[in-house]
């Protein structure tokens, strides 16, 4: 129980602490009574140790007394100790209630600090929640604000931006000797506005300005304009109709290059000429090349299929020998072999196509090669692997446990076809029945 006050005090004193919190708690100084009921709990524990150490002592007397009684007369000992005792027992029970009567006012104090405890937790997370909530309102806020001030930004630059195109407007107008009709303003203000880049070149802070007081001392008289080109000032119909008006330009523009006379055309037709000509070699060489790249490509196309058609047909006509001495006397004595053989899918063109391996073991009708089972697909594979060494005879061959899968029969056949065999071989295995044909062996032991 005192554990769990103090745990319950430490909360309280990061809780409670302020002000709302004491004032919740109906107390003046939080503190206070923190300092108070600790010197409580520690007066009540020594009293309880003090409580604890003579019951330990009535019992050690009680025992050693006990111990006397053995070795002397117990009836005269019993009368003479046993109303001392009969007191000492009487008043540790007495302390012991006292001390039983102060834990319980300790535990009904408990229970009303952690009541206490409980109602200033809820406030706090009350006004936490209500703090979240204004903290959030003031996030949105200062988006907000930031927000309207970069728009107002983006329209204080796009406003500087139109002012500026318009004086350029304004002033390339009177350099091109535009007549601009105005409404306000005359030609003075015009040629002010024209002088206001070379003053600006001599003086920028101050030609701007002039520039800028120049600009915005002329108003343009658009009354001469069609009504609904004059309705559509701002927006989409506005962006529509300067779009028309650079179309226009542009076209004036290409008429007048057109209609204006070319004074280097001969040279430009004699350059021209000359390029085609140029192009016309450069595509002569590049189609000879070409026919010489298709020419030695076809070359080495039909020299690369006739050497795979040597080596397919060797193989194709071993193969079936090969498989046959494998496979002898592997379904019982004096019986044939199997049968194998090769075929193309595509005999025109080998590359197109793959090629196709069938094996029929001895006394098996015909299946595709997947459904053979893992001894007839091993013999299979060293049959088309010996073919191959047919075509192109190696110097030697390494067979790491082809043996795995074949049973005994199986393995006798290809021990003999690998002793008979014209170049050596290092087989690897782990079946007597096969490296007994081995001219040399070698162990591995642990």
């Amino acid at each position: 129980a005192a554990d769990r006050v103090k745990g319950h005090f430490a909360a309280l004193g990061e809780t409670a602490g302020g002000k709302e919190g004491r004032e919740a708690m109906g107390v003046a100084d939080v503190q206070r009574v923190e300092r108070e009921w600790r010197r409580e709990r520690e007066a009540a524990q020594a009293r309880q140790d003090t409580m604890a150490r003579q019951l330990r002592n009535v019992r050690a007397e009680l025992s050693m007394f006990e111990d006397t009684l053995r070795e002397k007369n117990p009836r005269v000992l019993m009368e003479e100790l046993l109303p001392k005792l009969r007191r000492e027992l009487v008043e540790a029970e007495q302390k012991e209630k006292d001390l039983g009567k102060g834990a319980d006012a300790l535990q009904s104090e408990l229970q009303g600090l952690e009541t206490k405890v409980r109602g200033c937790a809820d406030l706090e997370r009350e006004k936490e929640r209500t703090l979240t909530g204004l903290r959030q309102v003031a996030k949105e806020h200062r988006q907000n604000i930031m927000a309207l001030e970069k728009r107002l930004s983006d329209l204080d630059s796009e406003e500087r931006a139109l002012h500026d195109a318009r004086a350029d407007l304004l002033r390339r107008s009177v350099l091109e000797d535009i007549d601009v009709p105005l409404l306000r303003g005359g030609l003075e203000a015009l040629q002010d506005l024209a002088e206001a880049p070379s003053q600006q070149a001599a003086a920028p802070t101050q030609g701007g300005d002039a520039g800028g007081e120049a600009a915005a001392g002329l108003a343009v008289d658009f009354s001469a304009l069609p009504e609904e080109k004059q309705a559509a000032s701002t927006g989409p119909a506005a962006k529509m109709l300067e779009d028309e008006y650079k179309a226009e330009l542009e076209r004036l523009r290409v008429e007048m290059h057109r209609l204006s006379p070319n004074l280097k055309a001969i040279e430009q037709i004699q350059g021209v000429a000359e390029n085609v000509q140029n192009a016309a070699r450069d595509a002569d060489a590049a189609r000879r090349e070409i026919e010489d790249i298709d020419q030695r490509f076809e070359q080495v196309r039909q020299a690369r299929k006739q050497r795979f058609v040597d080596c397919f047909t060797k193989v194709a006509a071993e193969i079936g020998h090969v498989y046959k001495r494998l496979t002898a006397n592997t379904a019982g004595l004096h019986a044939e072999g199997g049968l194998a053989y090769l075929d193309l899918e595509d005999t025109e063109d080998p590359f197109n196509g793959g090629v196709k391996f069938t094996a029929m073991p001895p006394a098996k009708r015909f299946r595709d090669m997947h459904l053979l089972s893992g001894g007839e697909k091993t013999l299979a594979a060293m049959a088309l692997l010996f073919a191959v060494h047919a075509y192109q005879k190696p110097p030697f061959m390494v067979l790491d446990e082809v043996d795995a899968a074949l049973d005994a029969n199986n393995v006798r056949a290809l021990a003999g076809y690998v002793e008979q065999a014209e170049c050596q071989t290092i087989v690897i295995s782990l079946k007597d029945r096969f490296f007994v044909r081995g001219e040399a062996l070698v162990g591995v032991w642990k």
